[in-house]
């Protein structure tokens, strides 16, 4: 967690370039719930890219599903064609990584989610800078172990 440099707004007088534990603790639990929000960002970012990218991936996956349904006949859908050939690779092939990959960053954003509600709330409840500190860690540790090997942060 940054504990150096910080800003925040608290009843509402800008705290400029304070450092954590000088914060009054309402300010601090404001600052260490800020940080867990922004590793979820982070984290979301180098899982899947930009909101663009993220668009382009759902469009495949619900392409590839769609095959995948059909039972792989028929003309393959544009975004698996594209990464058949990207890839070379038979459509069912194609169809199915694409499929994989996306089951597999859904399941990264949800536990990204999971840790990031979780862990603000207990920053939120902490009754120390300490213990904010703390937890606010913790839930940052497992939102970094939660995108290990998936998508883009692979």
């Amino acid at each position: 967690m940054q504990k150096q440099n910080l800003n925040v707004i608290y009843n509402g007088q800008s705290l400029i370039g304070f450092v954590f534990s000088a914060l009054p603790l309402a300010a601090a639990l404001s600052v260490a719930a800020k940080q867990i929000d922004e590793a979820a960002d982070a984290a979301r970012v180098a899982v899947i890219g930009g909101s663009l990218r993220a668009l382009e991936y759902e469009r495949a996956a619900a392409e590839a599903r769609a095959f995948a349904a059909a039972g792989y006949v028929g003309d393959m859908p544009p975004s698996v064609q594209a990464w058949a050939d990207a890839a070379e690779l038979e459509p069912q092939a194609a169809a199915d990584s694409i499929i994989a990959e996306a089951d597999a960053w859904q399941a990264a954003l949800y536990a990204i989610r999971a840790a990031r509600l979780k862990g603000k709330q207990r920053v939120l409840k902490a009754v120390s800078h300490d213990a904010a500190e703390a937890l606010a860690d913790e839930a940052m540790a497992a939102i970094r172990a939660s995108i290990e090997g998936v998508g883009n942060a692979a």
